[in-house]
């Protein structure tokens, strides 16, 4: 019997405009998140100081019996 995991990754982008940091986007892939970080932060820099991060955090997956 093949391990399977309980938990699946999510990374969070999240954006602070001088009121504390926000989730703009989830995404499920590490690479759809460094693009979208990307995406964010080029976007975001014709508004000046903005700043922009990534968090990862694990959701808990349903239990099938």
């Amino acid at each position: 019997m093949a391990y399977q995991r309980k938990t699946r990754d999510r990374w969070d982008i999240e954006t602070n405009y001088g009121y504390g940091w926000e989730v703009e986007n989830s995404e499920y892939t590490r690479a759809d998140a460094k693009r979208s970080l990307r995406e964010y932060r080029e976007n975001l820099e014709a508004y000046g100081k903005c700043a922009v991060r990534m968090t990862k955090h694990r959701e808990r997956l349903e239990v099938s019996a």
